[in-house]
């Protein structure tokens, strides 16, 4: 596998929090590429300057792919796609979500933060135009979207709606155990170290220290304000990029002398862990983060922690640090004011920080990392756990043959849960006897089939999802083997489709649908088979489950839904089959039917255009079942009725023989 990684923000000496993230990780990523026989190749728009990957690149760890380009977002956005070409990348990996213009091929992008809409005054015009213009493109296009916290996601979903519903909130920042740890006072050389860096950079004995910028989102003006409630020995220490003058400036607009607030600027990689381990407290006051990297980097010092209760903080702290309104200098005063009296406390912040940090490794991270890129690139081993529902109600006649049909699949692990109504038939009987073979069942009065299904894939413990009614059945021993793996080669698709066989009501084929689904398609018709479709319970989950207000359509209803969130693959194989009897929904609610599928193809629209553009699309459902149809008889696919699959006009006369509606 050939890994091509966007290394922009390791182009620069001086690095944010995504270039930091980038570097820690880079070792353990170059290692279990090596380990694999895999290659990692940096791509970038100016030279590496990075000291850590410079030294993967001297050992000849990992490769590097860097031009002179003048801008960054020029060169991301034009010759990246040029150089990831020039390498042959496999699959690509961009740490800040951003991919290049037209760029289709597979790949693992960051969702970090929407900083660029929330508090467009904190970034430069030419950035917040790059964001606007690219993150919800690339959002749609990444193979496998990651964020930093769930926070984040929420973030992205308010904003993007469903083409968010993909993003992977993931374990990707940690700390650096050997730099970043608690004082040691007993040992001389480390006393000697800290006392230095607090004479070098004028501080006393106790300080409190806050990393950050004065960006509206950083919100140090609040830490200003709070430290002018405390006494006037009180000093705050500001680290970070930053102007000393506009730091007093600021100061003194808070009320606080600006001798009291102090500038130490972008330290050295040496320096910053000795000011964590030197400070008294740290205060991380910003209004919105996608994580907080500095706040589990004090932990990991044995800091103290006072943080603002916004963003993704508190999901960053993890119960540990003590939390304040944003807003609220008072309470931020009043938390550092106990710290520095209460020895009791600053023990127990200091020993739950160093429990939280201790949770998070690069090299975690950096396996959450690889382990998504391999699944991008179509080369994971791991195969989704797929649970079917059947909601049952007087179909004993046929359910043995549904049941015995998903307990032999082969090669797949598979739960089945059956949900019947109640009924007055054998089939209570019949799931007694296939009781321990089944994951859940119950014979029960209930709301009707739609809420029988939404109790099932509730109760449902597999990755994907897929129902199968009483009455139908898989045609193979193979064909959820064929859909596990088909969701493992294309982690973005939120749908798995293939071919259905229409029989009587003894089995025997009658037709066989054989569908080319889009997206689009959805909106207009009901373009793929339920009983061969299968879809990812994070994507039913995302697009609100089954609405229980359809007694027919809920699978057009709810299809649609899912379809927006990303790709449906189709598989030319058949999956299932679907009986037509008189008994049948289809045959006897076909007036439920036709109002179901009204309202379903009517949310998006109505008038004589949208009346156009159902039949257009019908004709394009109907005509991609043709070409289907023709391309496998052409490749000498074995196909269970070939009159049929021939001759579509035969359709209509089996839907009218059969009583079929639609």
């Amino acid at each position: 596998m050939r890994i091509t990684i966007d290394a922009s923000s390791l182009s620069y000496p001086q690095r944010t929090g995504i270039g930091r993230c980038l570097e820690s990780i880079l070792p353990h990523l170059a290692s279990l590429a090596q380990a694999r026989g895999d290659s990692l190749t940096l791509v970038s728009g100016q030279p590496v300057v990075n000291a850590a990957a410079l030294a993967l690149l001297d050992a000849g760890a990992i490769r590097a792919a860097t031009v002179k380009v003048p801008s960054l977002y020029a060169w991301q956005q034009a010759g990246m796609a040029w150089q990831i070409k020039e390498v042959g990348s496999d699959v690509h990996y961009a740490p800040d979500g951003l991919l290049p213009i037209g760029f289709t091929d597979r790949s693992v992008g960051v969702v970090n933060d929407v900083l660029w809409k929330r508090i467009p005054e904190t970034l430069p015009r030419h950035i917040r135009w790059v964001f606007a213009l690219r993150q919800r493109a690339s959002l749609e296009s990444l193979t496998i979207p990651l964020s930093l916290s769930a926070f984040t996601r929420a973030e992205a979903l308010a904003l993007y709606g469903e083409a968010a519903a993909r993003i992977r909130p993931t374990s990707l920042c940690a700390v650096d155990h050997h730099r970043f740890r608690p004082a040691q006072p007993e040992d001389a050389g480390e006393a000697a170290s800290l006392a230095d860096f607090r004479a070098r950079h004028g501080l006393p004995e106790a300080f409190f220290l806050c990393v950050g910028n004065l960006m509206a989102h950083k919100n140090l003006a609040v830490a200003l304000r709070a430290m002018a409630r405390l006494p006037e020995d009180a000093i705050l220490a500001v680290v970070g990029h930053g102007d000393p003058g506009a730091l007093s400036v600021a100061a003194l607009e808070a009320g606080l002398s600006p001798s009291r607030a102090r500038c130490l600027g972008y330290l050295p990689d040496d320096d910053l862990p000795l000011a964590y381990r030197a400070a008294a407290a740290f205060v991380f006051p910003s209004r919105y983060e996608g994580f907080g990297l500095p706040l589990l980097e004090a932990m990991a010092s044995g800091t103290p922690v006072a943080y603002a209760q916004a963003a993704s903080l508190p999901e960053a702290a993890g119960g540990a640090g003590l939390p304040f309104a944003p807003d609220d200098d008072a309470a931020l005063a009043d938390i550092l004011a106990r710290l520095t009296a209460d020895p009791d406390l600053r023990r127990e912040q200091t020993a739950l920080g160093l429990t939280r940090a201790a949770a998070f490794s690069w090299q975690d991270c950096a396996a959450n990392v690889f382990d998504a890129l391999i699944e991008a690139a179509g080369e994971s081993d791991k195969r989704p756990k797929v649970t079917i529902v059947t909601p049952s109600f007087n179909q004993a006649a046929y359910l043995e043959q549904t049941l015995a049909s998903v307990a032999g699949q082969k090669n797949a692990d598979v739960e089945h849960i059956v949900l019947d109504g109640g009924s007055s038939d054998a089939t209570a009987n019949i799931l007694r006897a296939w009781d321990g073979r089944l994951a859940y069942w119950r014979s029960a009065k209930d709301d009707g089939q739609t809420a029988a299904l939404a109790e099932g894939f509730a109760r449902a413990t597999g990755e994907v999802l897929g129902w199968l009614n009483s009455d139908d059945w898989l045609w193979s021993d193979d064909a959820l083997s064929a859909v596990a793996e088909a969701f493992a080669k294309h982690p973005d698709a939120v749908m798995v489709t293939g071919d259905t066989v229409l029989t009587d009501a003894d089995g025997q084929p009658v037709m066989i649908d054989m569908v080319l689904p889009t997206s689009r398609q959805m909106r207009y018709t009901m373009a793929v088979p339920q009983q061969s479709t299968f879809f990812r319970k994070s994507a039913y989950e995302a697009a609100g489950g089954m609405d229980t207000a359809f007694a027919y359509c809920m699978d057009f209803d709810l299809f649609e839904r899912i379809s927006r969130q990303g790709r449906i693959v189709r598989l030319p194989k058949v999956l299932a089959a679907f009986r037509l009897h008189p008994s049948a929904k289809t045959a006897t609610w076909q007036e439920v039917f036709r109002r179901d599928v009204a309202a379903c193809q009517h949310r998006h629209g109505s008038g004589l255009l949208h009346e156009v553009m159902i039949k257009l699309v019908t004709l394009e459902v109907r005509l991609g079942s043709v070409l289907a149809q023709l391309t496998a008889i052409a490749k000498g696919r074995r196909l269970p009725s070939h009159v049929n699959c021939r001759l579509e006009p035969l359709r209509a006369y089996a839907r009218k023989k059969h009583n079929l509606a639609g």
